[in-house]
C-alpha cells in the first residue's frame, strides 16, 4: 500500500514504453496497466518519497512528455 497519482501519458508510446524511458533517465514509474487501467497509457507515481526527488522526477516526466 501507499500513497500514489495517478498521470495520464497521452501520445504515441504505451505506458510500457512510457515506463522504460522514464527508467533510462533514473525515474521509476508503475505503468498503469499493474492498476488495471486499459484504457490509454497511464503512470502511478509514489506521493511517499522526498519532495526534492519527487520535484525532479516529475520535471524528467514533464521533459520526456514535451518532446525531450
Amino acid at each position: 500500500g501507499g500513497w500514489v497519482g495517478v498521470l495520464r501519458a497521452r501520445g504515441a508510446r504505451t505506458d510500457e514504453e512510457w515506463a522504460l524511458e522514464l527508467l533510462r533517465r533514473d525515474v521509476v514509474v508503475h505503468r498503469g496497466h499493474v492498476y488495471d487501467f486499459e484504457d490509454e497509457a497511464h503512470l502511478v507515481v509514489s506521493l511517499i518519497v522526498e519532495p526534492r526527488a519527487f520535484a525532479e522526477g516529475l520535471a524528467r516526466i514533464e521533459a520526456l512528455a514535451a518532446g525531450g
